[in-house]
C-alpha cells in the first residue's frame, strides 16, 4: 500500500524501481541462481535484482525466467523483467511482452513493457529473423510511414541544469526522449544525419508539421520513503514550430532504493537514470495534445 500511495502522490505517472543486491552475472550456474531467486524469493528486492542480473547476462537462456517474471505480483519486479528483456535483446520475448502488456494495470510498468516491445522490434534479431526495422534507436532511422505519420520531431538541446552528473544525465534524457517520442502513434523522430534533409523536404511537400523538441532535467532530489532512499526527477520539454515555442510539457517520477544506495555511486546513478526515464514516460501522456497545439496555426 505504501507504493500505491507513492504512485497516487506523483504529479503524473511514476516509475517505481528498487535497487536490489546483485546476485552475480554470467552464464551457467549464475543464470540458474538468478532464475531460482527470481522465481522463489519472498523478498521482491532480491527478485528485482535477479531480473536485472539476468538482463545483463546477454544469454538467451535468461529469456524464459524473465518472461515468467512478467507475471510477478510486485509491479517493480514486472517492470524490471520487461527492461531486462529489452536489454537481453532476444526478440522472441515480444509475444510474451505483448500478452502481459495488454492486461498490465500499473501505468509505469505497462509503459516499461511497451518500451521493451518497441526496443526489441527496432533492434532485435531472433533466430536470424528480423523482428522489426534494423535501426539503432527506436523512432530514428529508416523512412517514415507516410500513411500514418502526423508529426516529424527534431530533437534539439537536451540539457541538465541540476548540477548532478552533467552531460551523463543529459544523455539519459536524450536516449529516453528518442525512444519514447518515437513510440508515440503518428510521430517520427528525425535522425541526426544527412538523411533528415530529404525526409524533411518530403514532409513539407506533404504538408506535415516539423516540430522541434528541447528538453531539460529541471530537478533531481533525494529524500526518504518508508525508510528507503527516494530519488525524484522532473523533466521539462519545449515544443517549437519554426523556432517559436508553441507548447510545453513536464513529467515527474521517483525511483526507490535501499538506504545504502546513497553510498554506492553506481547504484545511485542507476536510480537517477531510472527516475529521469520515468519522468520522460510521465510527460508522454501530455505529448499528443501538445503536438496538436504546436502544429496549429
Amino acid at each position: 500500500m505504501q507504493f500505491r500511495r507513492l504512485f497516487h502522490a506523483a504529479i503524473a505517472a511514476t516509475l517505481l524501481t528498487v535497487a536490489a543486491p546483485r546476485v552475480g552475472t554470467g552464464a551457467g550456474t549464475d543464470i540458474d541462481k538468478a532464475a531460482k531467486i527470481l522465481a522463489g524469493s519472498d523478498d521482491y528486492r532480491l527478485r528485482l535484482g535477479a531480473a536485472l542480473t539476468l538482463g545483463n547476462t546477454g544469454d538467451s537462456k535468461a529469456r524464459k525466467p524473465l518472461e515468467a517474471a512478467l507475471e510477478d505480483p510486485h509491479p517493480s519486479v514486472r517492470q524490471a523483467a520487461a527492461s531486462a528483456l529489452a536489454k537481453l535483446g532476444d526478440a522472441l520475448a515480444i509475444p510474451a511482452l505483448e500478452q502481459v502488456a495488454k492486461k498490465e494495470p500499473n501505468v509505469p510498468t505497462k509503459a516499461a513493457m511497451n518500451k521493451a516491445i518497441a526496443d526489441l522490434k527496432a533492434n532485435g534479431v531472433a533466430g536470424g529473423t528480423t523482428a522489426g526495422p534494423t535501426t539503432s534507436t527506436v523512432g530514428v532511422g529508416g523512412a517514415p510511414n507516410w500513411a500514418t505519420t502526423k508529426y516529424l520531431v527534431k530533437l534539439g538541446k537536451m540539457a541538465n541544469t541540476t548540477g548532478v552528473r552533467g552531460e551523463a544525465l543529459a544523455g539519459v534524457l536524450r536516449a529516453s526522449a528518442i525512444g519514447k517520442f518515437g513510440s508515440l502513434a503518428g510521430v517520427y523522430v528525425l535522425p541526426d544525419d544527412s538523411s533528415a534533409t530529404s525526409i524533411m523536404a518530403t514532409a513539407k511537400e506533404k504538408g506535415l508539421p516539423i516540430l522541434g523538441v528541447d528538453a531539460n532535467v529541471a530537478a533531481l532530489d533525494q529524500g526518504t520513503f518508508a525508510g528507503d532512499l527516494k530519488v525524484q526527477a522532473k523533466v521539462a520539454f519545449a515544443i517549437t514550430k519554426l523556432a517559436v515555442v508553441k507548447a510545453s510539457i513536464e513529467g515527474n517520477a521517483s525511483s526507490i532504493g535501499s538506504p545504502s544506495a546513497s553510498k554506492n555511486p553506481a547504484v545511485l546513478a542507476k536510480l537517477q537514470d531510472m527516475a529521469v526515464d520515468g519522468a520522460v514516460t510521465s510527460a508522454m501522456g501530455k505529448a499528443p495534445t501538445a503536438f496538436k497545439a504546436a502544429a496549429g496555426p
